[in-house]
């Protein structure tokens, strides 16, 4: 992409966050009058914070050095220590993913009780998943400061994995107590969909995307090749894209698998036009369905990540014995997904290339004008604005296949840019990271069998 072009998409990813951040705010609701005017000061204040976020890693990461100062060369953490990051992250995914799920059928069984709810175990085990992000990152300070040289721009570029680490780990110190904050003024959230969990969604989302980096960055290149050639060495990325479905959708979709239950939400028809449903569902398919065929280099990755997915909701909901939580989202976003990878196959076994996000889009908007008579049977929704249905489509599919494409250009780059270390040393063997993952798996069902309920 030449620099206009390179200047063009990101300035309109800009201008798309922005309309995306004012257009959440809206549709999580707006308190009474008495409340409106603070409400709006936190938003722009939280705005504010995330801008300058941003503008911390362009400055870093992205603008260009200033004349007098060198290049620096690329730095790389060895095997071991990628893999290691990448497993305790990926760790981390797995306690919020089911805190999240605890944390919600708590909520449905006892109430809300602000205040009350604040250290109880579902929110402990979101806590830790957090946290690990947050050491991660303080680790990645230490080892910024002791291992590379230059001043902070040059040190970030010298290896820019761990620089995300960092200011990833600083947005989850700003991420986490702004929830508690939120309520401490404003007192309940209207819907699920505050500023608060849509930020720490984000944080979620960039997070398990770090570890994700961190493993690939991990792997040799190879051909492209069908899902059933995956080696086990992989499979932890299918692990972490599910864990990235299972929050998204969970938050994303929680009002709309609340009314199937019966549930009445009185904000729903003042709040949330029926395709936003659709635009969610579409968005978290084509982010973590574009890094699975990417960077595994497979034509049945987005599917088989996004039945993993299936699979441990259905578990979850297996587990917690409970018929508050539905698993239709899950289904419903596995035809886009196969879209995504039937996409991936033409391009890469039948054309000989690299699968490019216009067709992408092409593919998962097809399957979406396909899913549609799927979505409404899912969620009883009867005929809807058909034409507002087909624009969102067709938005979210163009926007997010432009975006996730460039997340995993981003990621090969490094893996490219990493690869010779790769070749020289040991990492850690892959049923060793699964028996730790395994081990970390029991002692949460420990954590949650033993633990008593808010009553």
């Amino acid at each position: 992409m030449s620099r206009p072009n390179h200047r063009l998409g990101w300035t309109l990813t800009a201008i798309a966050g922005v309309v995306v951040f004012v257009a959440f705010t809206i549709w999580g609701g707006i308190p009474t009058e008495s409340k409106v005017g603070l409400f709006w000061l936190q938003a722009g204040l939280f705005f504010l914070v995330i801008c300058a976020f941003v503008l911390a890693f362009w400055h870093l990461l992205v603008r260009p050095l200033a004349p007098n100062l060198r290049q620096p060369q690329n730095t790389t953490l060895s095997i071991r220590e990628r893999e290691v990051l990448a497993l305790i992250l990926a760790s981390g995914g797995i306690a919020i993913f089911i805190g999240g799920v605890w944390d919600e059928i708590w909520h449905r069984s006892y109430g809300i009780p602000f205040g009350e709810d604040l250290f109880w175990r579902p929110h402990l085990l979101m806590y830790f998943g957090f946290a690990t992000a947050i050491v991660s990152g303080f680790w990645a300070l230490l080892y910024l400061n002791r291992h590379l040289r230059g001043n902070f721009q040059q040190r970030f570029r010298s290896n820019a994995l761990v620089g995300l680490l960092i200011l990833n780990g600083a947005f989850l110190l700003y991420a986490l107590p702004v929830d508690p904050l939120w309520h401490w003024i404003l007192g309940e959230d209207i819907t699920p969909w505050s500023i608060p969990h849509l930020i720490l969604l984000t944080s979620f989302v960039m997070t398990q995307s770090l570890a994700l980096a961190l493993h690939a960055s991990t792997w040799r290149r190879q051909e492209w090749h069908v899902i059933f050639r995956l080696r086990l060495g992989e499979g932890l990325s299918l692990v972490i894209l599910a864990s990235i479905q299972l929050l998204w959708l969970q938050l994303m979709l929680i009002d709309w698998d609340a009314t199937r239950l019966g549930l009445r939400l009185e904000w729903m028809g003042q709040y949330r036009p029926e395709w936003l449903l659709a635009a969610n569902l579409l968005a978290c398919a084509t982010f973590t369905g574009v890094l699975a065929t990417r960077l595994l280099r497979s034509a049945g990755a987005a599917t088989a990540a996004g039945l993993l997915a299936l699979a441990l909701r259905v578990g979850a909901i297996e587990q917690f014995d409970t018929d508050l939580l539905q698993h239709v989202a899950w289904l419903a976003a596995l035809l886009p997904l196969l879209a995504i990878d039937i996409w991936a196959y033409y391009c890469s076994a039948i054309r000989g290339r690299e699968p490019d996000w216009r067709g992408t889009a092409a593919a998962v908007i097809a399957a979406m004008a396909l899913n549609v008579f799927v979505i409404r049977h899912l969620y009883n929704l009867g005929d809807q604005d058909n034409l507002a249905y087909a624009a969102a489509i067709i938005v979210t599919g163009i926007g997010m296949s432009w975006l996730a494409n460039q997340v995993a250009e981003a990621m090969l780059r490094q893996r490219k840019a990493t690869a010779p270390a790769a070749s020289e040393r040991k990492g850690i063997k892959p049923a060793l990271s699964f028996g730790i993952l395994a081990a970390f798996l029991v002692f949460i069902l420990f954590f949650v069998a033993t633990a008593t309920p808010p009553v």
